[in-house]
């Protein structure tokens, strides 16, 4: 069931040329932002400030009531 329903889009598109350039942009530009989109979460973790956390050289202040240590 299957390989008939690729063999009809596979035989459609071919047919009509002009979507199968529409779907070939369309997969470049969803390529390219999910290339962005990782390279977002990249960035974010290699800019990891520390210290907006409130944590200096790996201690953590026991008196803080706002940290929570699991």
């Amino acid at each position: 069931m299957i390989e008939s329903l690729l063999d009809t889009i596979n035989l459609f598109l071919l047919q009509h040329p002009h979507l199968l350039h529409v779907m070939h942009t369309l997969f470049w530009i969803k390529y390219w932002l999910l290339l962005a989109i990782v390279g977002l979460f990249v960035y974010l973790v290699y800019t990891n400030d520390e210290h907006k956390f409130g944590a200096t050289s790996g201690e953590i202040d026991p008196a803080s009531e706002s940290i929570f240590l699991a």
